[in-house]
């Protein structure tokens, strides 16, 4: 190729790629301050990591196939200061192009406290895998010559081998390996203990723990696991298959080898969007959590999809509850505060926020909902009503709503209940994401809300927190208010910022 050619080719690839950036540029439901990827898709959150002063979240995106028409997913990889302003780096491992990893590569984690940063992942038809650098900054790893270190047995096991997760304790590796176990009596989600001495070499140590029908179906899975220590209890976090993105979790006791579930909780409900979490714990010893929101439209003709979840603090309550709060980081970003106090509203009234209006906005509510049966705040409100979003708490039911039925006038966004797998007969699609929770006596609903243009993220009370994506299509949905339904309620406190952008476009 002579140097007139390759001057024309970078013109078409500059040409090429400064129309797709004014493309992304115009879609208006893009996000301004949460991490997305700078084209294409990307799904799962995993090996995420607190290294040098930065935190590094890896995710999979996606690679043009030189065999096939279709994309191979590569692990790609954003890095912080702040948890606010994100970088994008090179892809930290992609596949094989000789056809020897025709499916790419799948999820994994970061090996927690290892000597020198590992990242442990999943290929299709091979096993677990595991890769290293020597790099301050991560962005140059080696996979392992040894790999895959746990290969997918010949022969069917009682363990299967899939997405993994480890960590490094007492001069030990430890891994969890695959979403389920085969051996009777653990049917349900499962997942399947490995122990190493050198990371290369791993030992089958039997399943990891014992799932209840009590908390989850038969059908679900431990898919994506993340395990740590949290307060005094041990957390396992994964992702579920069926019905598609439960992203769940146990708290409970860790002891010779053996996870004992006491309680179960879960992050995502049908018709929410949030699946594939991940977590870090950072300098300050903060367990820091990132989970993938997924689209609600069909995502090709946009060219981008997916975005990262605002990063949450897990700690634990008195009680041993799970505390769930977006990091004080993000303060940073606001401009323009709004206040009000002491707002009186009737039964079965709403009343418009009339200096409020935006699509990227923070808001701190704090209601005392009386005797309503219904209270909450409407946000991306057309002037009509036509096209709005509202969050509802349900006193009386122990329900906190984010209802969908009026969000976009646009067809093409679908809500799903399950994946087809899962179809019981009824509708496979909803208008609603409906979590538990509820109040205790006279204590107010608190609700920190933060909306991105097509994201909105409703934490309640620091124990609940609701992500689900929205697509209003009319420009003027921008407007805010706050309702009460069969008794009379009082806004104790409203707080609205405005939020900086952190990304172009």
């Amino acid at each position: 190729m002579n140097s007139a050619t390759t001057i024309e080719n970078l013109q078409v690839l500059i040409g090429n790629a400064r129309e797709l950036r004014e493309r992304l540029s115009d879609d208006p439901h893009r996000p301004r301050y949460h991490l997305i990827p700078p084209e294409g898709f990307f799904n799962d959150a995993n090996c995420t990591i607190f290294w040098n002063g930065r935190y590094h979240v890896f995710y999979l995106g996606r690679m043009p196939n030189p065999n096939s028409d279709e994309w191979l997913p590569v692990l790609d990889h954003s890095s912080s200061c702040d948890l606010v302003h994100w970088i994008h780096h090179p892809p930290a491992i992609k596949p094989a192009t000789d056809a020897s990893m025709p499916r790419g590569i799948y999820s994994g984690d970061a090996i927690e406290n290892a000597p020198t940063p590992t990242l442990i992942y999943h290929v299709p038809g091979q096993g677990t895998c595991i890769a290293t650098s020597d790099d301050d900054e991560l962005t140059h790893w080696t996979p392992s010559p040894a790999n895959p270190v746990i290969p997918i047995p010949a022969e069917p096991q009682e363990y299967h081998v899939f997405d993994p997760c480890a960590w490094y304790e007492n001069g030990v590796y430890y891994a969890l390996i695959g979403n389920k176990n085969s051996r009777h009596g653990y049917e349900g989600d499962a997942t399947s203990l490995f122990r190493s001495g050198d990371c290369i070499h791993w030992e089958y140590r039997g399943p990891f723990y014992k799932s209840s029908r009590r908390w989850t179906s038969e059908v679900e899975d431990c898919a994506c696991p993340d395990f740590f220590p949290i307060g005094d209890k041990y957390m396992l976090l994964m992702h579920g298959h069926r019905p598609y993105g439960m992203a769940h979790y146990y708290l409970g006791r860790y002891e010779d080898e053996q996870f004992y579930p006491e309680t179960h909780g879960r992050m995502n409900w049908r018709g929410g969007q949030l699946s594939g979490p991940e977590t870090l714990r950072d300098n300050e010893g903060r367990r820091i959590f990132f989970g993938w929101i997924r689209e609600a439209r069909p995502w090709e003709q946009y060219g981008w999809a997916s975005v990262m979840s605002l990063p949450r603090r897990l700690s634990l309550a008195e009680d041993g509850s799970l505390r769930i709060t977006p990091v004080p980081e993000l303060e940073k970003l606001r401009i323009n505060r709004r206040h009000r106090e002491s707002m009186h509203l009737n039964a079965d009234s709403e009343l418009d926020i009339e200096d409020v209006r935006g699509d990227c906005l923070e808001l701190q509510l704090e209601i005392a909902p009386g005797r309503a049966t219904e209270c909450g705040v409407k946000v991306r409100r057309s002037p009509d009503g036509e096209e709005e979003t509202a969050i509802v708490c349900m006193p009386t039911t122990g329900v906190l709503k984010i209802d969908m039925t009026k969000s976009t006038l646009d067809d093409a966004v679908t809500y799903s209940r399950f994946t087809p797998q899962d179809d019981d007969g009824s509708e496979p699609y909803t208008n609603s994401q409906e979590a538990p929770f509820k109040l205790a006596g006279s204590e107010p609903l608190k609700l920190h809300i933060f909306l991105d243009r097509s994201v909105l993220e409703v934490f309640a009370n620091t124990r609940q927190c609701l992500t689900q994506r929205i697509y209003p299509t009319r420009p003027d949905s921008l407007g805010v208010s706050v309702f009460a339904r069969g008794a009379p309620v009082v806004v104790n406190r409203l707080d609205v910022w405005e939020m900086m952008p952190t990304v172009s476009g």
